[in-house]
């Protein structure tokens, strides 16, 4: 094989491995993602329930303030954020700033895929911010105030 054909064949040979490895990334991302989905999976999900089959029309999600940030749920009286039971702390601190912002009160909704979520939620409580825990396993309520 002379050194021209060489080059070609190894260039090909590249970009079918970039487009696999493109191919497989995409997939990884479509299908790969947690057993139980994403934070802004259950967010939709939470908002739909909370807005039609509990009356809370005016549930705003993702509102912007004005500095960028996004509050995942924006109730009349409180600022939500919805992470997962092992980052609480997380929650706690965007929920307590998210409340200043727009001087509403802070509100954590933890997302539990697994027993032991109620050392989360009591910690969370310790902070002085209200609770709700959503268990993404059985999609109820474990704990709602």
């Amino acid at each position: 094989m002379d050194n021209k054909k060489y080059i070609l064949a190894c260039i090909a040979l590249v970009c079918v491995l970039i487009a696999t490895l493109s191919y497989h990334n995409s997939q990884k991302e479509t299908f790969g993602a947690p057993r139980f989905g994403t934070e802004v999976y259950w967010q939709d999900i939470i908002h739909e329930e909370l807005s039609q089959r509990d009356g809370w029309e005016s549930l705003e999600k993702e509102h912007r303030l004005d500095d960028g940030t996004r509050v995942d749920l924006l109730f009349p009286e409180q600022a939500c954020e919805i992470d997962w039971a092992s980052k609480w702390a997380e929650g706690v601190g965007q929920s307590i700033y998210y409340g200043l912002k727009t001087r509403k009160a802070p509100l954590v909704i933890l997302l539990a895929k697994k027993d032991g979520w109620e050392k989360y939620r009591d910690r969370v409580q310790y902070c002085g911010v209200t609770c709700w825990v959503y268990d993404t396993r059985t999609q109820e309520w474990a704990d709602k105030e």
